[in-house]
């Protein structure tokens, strides 16, 4: 079968609805939102131009795709059911090329929830039918949003804590550390989760996200960086009587700067009390490391409760390496090593982490935090509530509002044709013809991409919104 065959890639029943609409159908007006409701006050749009230039731009409908999909529809659903006619009248006039407009906020915008932030709207009106076809196409940006805006919050509670903590932010841009490509649904999504991860922080091991910046937002420059680390099958090599010799072995081959031992393979406590033990071999072996120009050596407990956890091996570390007091009376290590927390952990376990090293008299500064799942797998479509609804419709060149209005009131939609305005430094929607700049731009008009950011310019939107504290 052929790859991204455009006449396939949305969900079953909507092959059926171009003979459903009311006679007289000329175009469909269709918009997405974040729904009230959402995990988090304001949504960050990304993933938009990655979907329109590997699915939408250019001549994407030949007649080998179309034939395709009718004989697997008529097998699927039934025969006379694909709309080959609508498919082939977009060949013939338009080259193939899809004769829809679609709007949007500018990528990286955090955008106040209960807010359109993209309309979609046929361009020809003998192809109305193609608009709501495209959803479920479209709708998948809902998922680097989410990332794309867990990110940046995470990045804010961090930046918030550093502050009230008389913190340094020198690792404010590593706070949040990449580790989810194994969680992953598959190499596509975690290279767009890994990329939308990188608008607010530069801590991956996602390799493949490295990839979308160049290829997808015109942008050759490296965005994301990692360090060397060890894991439990280098640990573990010598079984437990031989922690110690491969502890050891790891440090003298150390290149020169950051690493990173994971430190429960057994033990953690014995691990750490071993560590910072004046006078032990680890000890002093760890110290001459650390004597490199720019060495840092970063602890990983990887199991536990994460809260009681974090607190007992910072004060371990403070036992063995001593620490000393920020300006606003929050301890710090004297020597450049670290703490990080990456197992289990989600925007609510970051916060109660932060909270209770602050509770308990430590400085944000000495720990950074690595997620997988709860980056890559955890979040789902309903995390920002995220909504693509049909909201007006020209029939006989007159337009009609519709809307749906359920008894579950949360899932009411918006009605009418839209522009997004900002007042007071707040995002508005507002009926089409009202007065104010639209911040919904021709991003894809006719097959052709009217608007590329560069990825720089869409991680400068989301740092202008990460940086600062809540």
């Amino acid at each position: 079968m052929i790859e991204n065959n455009i006449c396939l890639l949305t969900d079953s029943y909507k092959v059926t609805h171009h003979y459903f609409y009311p006679k007289g159908t000329e175009k469909i007006y269709s918009y997405l939102e974040s729904r009230v409701g959402a995990e988090f006050n304001k949504t960050i749009l990304y993933g938009l131009q990655y979907i329109i230039k590997k699915y939408l731009e250019g001549s994407v409908v030949t007649q080998e795709k179309i034939d395709e999909a009718d004989k697997l529809i008529s097998a699927h659903i039934g025969e006379g059911i694909f709309n080959k006619d609508g498919w082939e009248y977009i060949l013939d006039e338009y080259d193939g090329k899809l004769p829809i407009e679609i709007k949007a906020v500018a990528e990286g915008t955090p955008v106040d929830v209960s807010n359109v932030l993209m309309t979609v709207e046929n361009t020809d009106r003998k192809s109305y039918w193609l608009v709501n076809y495209l959803e479920s196409l479209l709708l998948q940006v809902w998922y680097p949003s989410t990332v794309a805006t867990l990110s940046a919050e995470v990045r804010k509670l961090s930046n918030f804590y550093l502050d009230v903590t008389g913190s340094q932010k020198d690792n404010l841009d590593f706070m949040l550390h990449d580790f989810g490509y194994r969680g992953a649904t598959s190499t596509e999504s975690s290279m767009l989760c890994g990329s939308a991860h990188l608008l607010s922080f530069s801590g991956t091991d996602t390799i493949p996200a490295l990839t979308i910046p160049e290829n997808y937002y015109n942008d050759s420059n490296l965005y994301g960086f990692s360090v060397q680390a060890t894991e439990h099958s280098v640990m573990t090599s010598l079984g437990p009587e031989g922690e110690f010799d491969q502890i050891m072995n790891v440090i003298d081959n150390a290149r020169e700067g950051i690493l990173s031992i994971v430190i429960d393979s057994y033990d953690y406590r014995n691990f750490l009390i071993e560590a910072g033990k004046s006078g032990s071999e680890l000890n002093e072996a760890i110290l001459n490391f650390l004597d490199g120009e720019g060495n840092k050596v970063v602890f990983r407990p990887d199991s536990g409760e994460p809260v009681s956890t974090t607190i007992d091996c910072l004060n371990l570390l403070s036992q063995g390496f001593g620490s000393h007091l920020t300006d606003k009376g929050y301890k710090v290590f004297d020597l450049n090593i670290g703490l990080l927390w990456g197992d289990g952990l989600n925007y609510h376990k970051i916060r109660d982490i932060l909270f209770a090293m602050k509770s308990n008299g430590w400085a944000a500064q000495n720990i950074i935090f690595g997620m997988g799942g709860g980056l890559h797998s955890s979040l789902t479509r309903d995390t920002q509530r995220n909504a693509f609804k049909c909201s007006a419709q020209l029939r006989d060149g007159v337009w009609h509002d519709i809307f749906k209005n359920p008894l579950d009131s949360s899932k009411k939609s918006k009605t009418g044709r839209f522009k997004l305005i900002n007042e007071n430094n707040s995002f508005k929607t507002v009926p089409i013809d009202s007065y104010g700049v639209d911040y919904l731009q021709t991003v894809f008009k006719n097959g052709d991409l009217l608007i590329e950011d560069t990825f720089g310019e869409i991680k400068s939107r989301a740092l202008m919104y990460s940086n600062f504290g809540r």
